[in-house]
C-alpha cells in the first residue's frame, strides 16, 4: 500500500516566471540548502523541444523517528529528479517526478504548473511506496508529512526569489 500526498504550492507571478526561477541552478541550490541539506549537486539540462530535466542530489539529516532509523540511518541521501515539458503558451507545464531517497523508501509523482489570475500553482500528486516490513505505512506517512514541510519551506524560498 502506498501513501498518498496531495500539496499545492501558490506563487505570486505567472508561470513562465515561476518555472524560470524553478529551473534555475542558483534556485535549486538554495532551496535544497534552506531545507537543511548540504553535499548538494544539482544537474539542469534544457531538451530542443523546450522542456527540461532538472537532477539534484543532497544529503540531509534524516529527522525520522527511532522506528526507522535503522532503516535509513542518520542522513538521507536525496536524489529528485524532474522531467518537466515544454511549456505552453501561457507558461503552462507540468513534470514526472523521482525521488530516490536511497532506502527502502521511493516517491513518484507529477507537478503540474498552471495560471490562477497574476499568480501560479504547483500541484504536486503522487505516491510514496516504502519496501519496509510491517511498518511501510508509517514510514511513508513520516515522509509524507516532511515533504510538505519541506514543499512549505521551497514555496517561502520561491517566493523570495520572485521578488527580487
Amino acid at each position: 500500500m502506498a501513501t498518498r500526498l496531495e500539496y499545492d504550492q501558490s506563487l505570486p507571478a505567472e508561470p513562465a516566471r515561476v518555472r524560470a526561477v524553478l529551473q534555475d541552478p542558483e534556485y535549486v541550490r538554495a532551496k535544497a540548502e534552506r531545507t537543511g541539506a548540504f553535499d548538494i549537486s544539482v544537474d539542469v539540462r534544457e531538451h530542443p523541444d523546450g522542456g527540461v530535466t532538472i537532477t539534484c542530489t543532497r544529503s540531509m539529516p534524516a529527522e525520522v523517528p527511532s522506528y526507522a532509523t535503522a532503516f535509513v540511518g542518520e542522513h538521507l541521501t536525496v536524489t529528485e529528479v524532474q522531467e518537466w515539458s515544454a511549456p505552453g503558451p501561457n507558461g503552462e507545464s507540468s513534470a514526472k517526478v523521482t525521488v530516490d531517497f536511497h532506502a527502502p523508501l521511493a516517491y513518484t509523482g507529477t507537478i503540474d504548473l498552471t495560471a490562477a489570475g497574476s499568480s501560479s500553482t504547483l500541484a504536486n500528486r503522487g505516491e510514496f511506496k516504502a519496501s519496509v516490513p510491517f511498518v511501510g505505512g508509517k514510514v511513508e506517512k513520516v515522509a509524507a508529512e516532511m515533504t510538505q514541510k519541506y514543499l512549505g519551506k521551497e514555496t517561502q524560498v520561491a517566493t523570495e526569489w520572485l521578488a527580487r
